[in-house]
């Protein structure tokens, strides 16, 4: 509620509590200010402040001349008594105060803001975390995301890294951000995984939708209503957006793109630099390929996550390869300089 809101709100309040003070205040009165009372319990409780402040207030060297001391009143009033509009103005001013008051304590003590919990793990380990609200998380590799719960929104921010998110439904929109994107859901699961240079989303359960900060590939962006919409996603799905625009949109194979939970990675039919890319997000041990040809060549298969040299090691199988060991990096390259 805005400060003007509770203002407006006190005033029409001390105008009620002058109204029903009132020698002729009817039945009509009554009624008027009960359909009044009862359409908002703010109402009711700006009613009851007013109330108890301006009842202290009359019985004191404050009050306005003339004032009674309930709403039953049958005290009879004098001739000289104040005009009913200057009653009505004193009290009104008065719920101007107690709106002051208010708007004072609550600008000097403001609402606590929402608890932020932070969540992360290191390069080649996973984590579970079980949400206040029931939700469930799996942070992959090298993650890092903040949660926050308001009593509007369930939202986490996804700084980097992998997270497959098992959703609790609720009234309260779950929503993850993640360079630039925000993925909405009620109840469903989906994984986020944000890169150094884009962003997917891929979704294995339920409807989410997905609202970029901008249209992709030139298009118009999409509003319903007036308001912005996002890309909603089917089981299977997966988006990849890049500098808050869509690149792309996809049928994957779910139980693949989460074999990840597993330990495994699964490829199929991407080129060896898409392979090390990703195999060397599990491993302080880094795997560098120069060449571009060879970088270029395709593979299919599955494997150990953070095993660098077994994934080394079988390259030799299917390519005409050398492995060089230099410090931390494994080198491939082609087979006799060739």
């Amino acid at each position: 509620m805005t400060k003007e809101d509770t203002a407006s709100r006190l005033k029409t309040a001390a105008h009620w509590y002058a109204e029903l003070r009132e020698p002729d205040a009817d039945h009509r009165t009554w009624d008027a200010f009960r359909a009044w009372e009862g359409s908002d319990p703010a109402n009711r409780a700006a009613f009851r402040q007013v109330e108890a402040s301006l009842s202290v207030l009359e019985g004191s060297s404050l009050a306005a001349p003339g004032a009674g001391t309930g709403y039953d009143s049958s005290d009879t009033y004098t001739a000289d008594r104040k005009p009913r509009r200057a009653r009505l103005y004193w009290l009104t001013g008065i719920a101007a105060v107690l709106m002051l008051a208010v708007v004072s304590v609550v600008t000097l003590n403001p609402p606590a803001a929402p608890a932020v919990q932070v969540y992360a793990t290191a390069i080649g380990d996973t984590r579970d975390v079980t949400l206040e609200d029931g939700s469930h998380v799996t942070l992959n590799t090298d993650t890092e995301l903040a949660v926050t719960y308001s009593r509007s929104e369930r939202r986490i921010q996804l700084a980097h890294g992998q997270a497959l998110f098992s959703v609790m439904k609720g009234t309260r929109p779950f929503i993850v951000a993640a360079g630039g994107s925000e993925t909405r859901a009620l109840g469903t699961r989906f994984e986020v995984y944000r890169g150094p240079d884009d962003v997917s989303v891929t979704l294995v359960e339920g409807s989410v939708s997905v609202l970029p900060e901008r249209a992709g590939q030139g298009e118009p962006e999409t509003r319903l209503g007036g308001a912005r919409a996002g890309t909603v996603l089917v089981p299977g799905d997966r988006l990849v957006l890049r500098g808050g625009a869509i690149q792309s949109l996809s049928q994957v194979d779910t139980s693949e793109a989460l074999a990840w939970q597993t330990g495994i990675l699964q490829f199929r039919d991407v080129t060896l630099a898409e392979a090390v890319t990703e195999l060397n997000r599990y491993s302080d041990t880094k795997i560098r390929v120069d060449d571009p040809a060879l970088a270029a060549e395709h593979l299919s298969g599955a494997f150990p996550a953070g095993d660098q040299e077994m994934f080394a090691e079988t390259l030799k199988l299917f390519l005409p390869v050398e492995i060089r060991r230099r410090g931390n990096e494994i080198l491939v390259e082609p087979a006799g300089g060739a």
